[in-house]
């Protein structure tokens, strides 16, 4: 969590809401709010009573995060699950050798695929693993989905995002444009990639299509690791979602659903010629 901290760059007195975190991080709100309360005692955040936490200005620089092995087990993971190197069927000796962890690490591990909605337990012991959302046509088919969903809110009549919204979202863009694209993990790219969009569809008024999106960036993250570290189209797209900003903050909300077009099929694009999505029909889609 004190790594988190970092790499948002939080300021001081941000709301750290508990809800909010435990949605990010896919877990509960119980270990979320044990995270917090150990940040309190070590002083990077300060505790309020019936406000909850809040980041806390000069206080002790976040700690080096101590190596993770469920962590360093998603990613190699991931890399076997995209390659369908693994499953479709898996028992916990089986993880535990393979990645050398804990019957609670195993645990915490599978917990998190089946959050996101690529593992479910079996019946007795062990997992089955949802292959057609790790097979390599996976990532093109939630980027079709995407480039219906995404445009399609913008065009609703009645879609709104408050000036708020547009002016937290901006002041993001902006601050990965001023660095944190260097400084900041991959993973933490990815969440706020996500985060922009699911914002941008909150707009939408409709929970339907928010938690569609949501559910496809749980799949996504997944299966993106692999490209995370190709640092420099975090660049692109950051401009490119001031420019969505931009139109949508201007009223201009099919000309955002335009824009949204194009950002995705550079995304699409972007995929295809790094190797991650496996299709005949990319190099034909304009680009942008």
């Amino acid at each position: 969590m004190a790594a988190h901290i970092t790499a948002e760059s939080l300021t001081e007195g941000t709301h750290l809401r508990t809800a909010d975190l435990a949605r990010r991080f896919a877990v509960s709100r119980w270990p979320v709010e044990q995270a917090l309360k150990e940040l309190a005692e070590s002083g990077h955040v300060r505790h309020e009573p019936n406000r909850g936490f809040f980041v806390r200005g000069n206080g002790p620089a976040a700690p080096a995060a101590p190596p993770d092995p469920v962590h360093a087990a998603y990613l190699r993971l991931a890399v076997l699950l995209t390659e369908q190197a693994i499953g479709p069927q898996v028992t916990e000796q089986q993880i535990r050798d393979r990645f050398a962890l804990t019957r609670r690490q195993t645990s915490d591990l599978m917990g998190r695929l089946i959050r996101e909605g690529i593992a479910e337990k079996r019946a007795g012991y062990g997992w089955n693993i949802n292959t057609e959302l790790t097979a390599p046509d996976a990532l093109d088919h939630t980027t079709q989905m995407r480039l219906i969903l995404e445009p399609a809110a913008l065009r609703l009549p009645r879609y709104h995002l408050p000036q708020g919204d547009i002016a937290r979202l901006r002041r993001v863009e902006h601050d990965l444009l001023d660095g944190t694209i260097d400084r900041a993990p991959p993973d933490a790219l990815y969440l706020r990639g996500a985060q922009f969009h699911e914002a941008v569809m909150a707009g939408a008024g409709n929970p339907f299509m928010l938690q569609a999106l949501m559910r496809v960036n749980r799949v996504r993250r997944l299966l993106t690791y692999r490209a995370m570290d190709d640092r420099e189209r975090y660049y692109r797209q950051s401009r490119e979602h001031l420019a969505i900003l931009d139109l949508i903050e201007a009223g201009d909300h099919a000309g955002a659903a335009l824009q949204m077009e194009a950002h995705l099929n550079k995304v699409r694009h972007s995929l295809s010629a790094l190797g991650f999505i496996v299709t005949q029909d990319v190099a034909g889609t304009t680009p942008g």
